[in-house]
């Protein structure tokens, strides 16, 4: 058994951010924590959206019983892009430090902004608010319809 306390310990030493010092260390590892799994939730509302654009549907379990080339090609193209969008996300390696000595000497040489700050607390919370909309529209079957959220259109009486 484990200890119903599990989330008050610090991290794991194997999975403590680099950038952080010890006095920090618990708030940065929840940031990021919660930068992971926020992608996580929006990464699905987001295909949805895009992907709920393709004709004829990938929604439609018709298509893929039907089987038509033109439908092949475009559930080809479906990964293609999602392999796509994969790749990109790699062009954001080379903005990471290679190792500790360099996160701690990036943090010592490189000078802090409350702008840059405000920015990045922004942009979460929009994403936050975006994906909780998102998620919240999907649960009832008046608004989970809609193209926003990836669905074929609502026609309501």
């Amino acid at each position: 058994g484990g200890s119903s306390y599990h989330w008050i310990r610090p991290a794991p030493p194997a999975r403590r951010p680099k950038a952080a010092d010890e006095e920090n260390v618990g708030l940065v590892y929840g940031l990021l924590t919660s930068a992971s799994n926020l992608g996580g939730s929006l990464s699905p509302l987001l295909s949805n959206q895009l992907f709920g654009r393709f004709e004829p549907s990938l929604s439609d379990s018709a298509n893929f019983i039907e089987d038509a080339p033109s439908f092949r090609a475009l559930v080809f193209s479906s990964f293609v892009l999602g392999y796509v969008f994969s790749l990109l996300s790699l062009c954001a390696l080379p903005l990471l430090p290679a190792q500790k000595a360099d996160a701690q000497a990036r943090k010592r040489a490189w000078s802090s902004s409350t702008a840059v700050g405000w920015l990045s607390a922004g942009c979460f919370g929009a994403a936050f608010c975006y994906g909780l909309t998102l998620s919240v529209l999907t649960l009832f079957p008046r608004t989970a319809c809609l193209e926003l959220v990836g669905g074929s259109g609502c026609v309501h009486d």
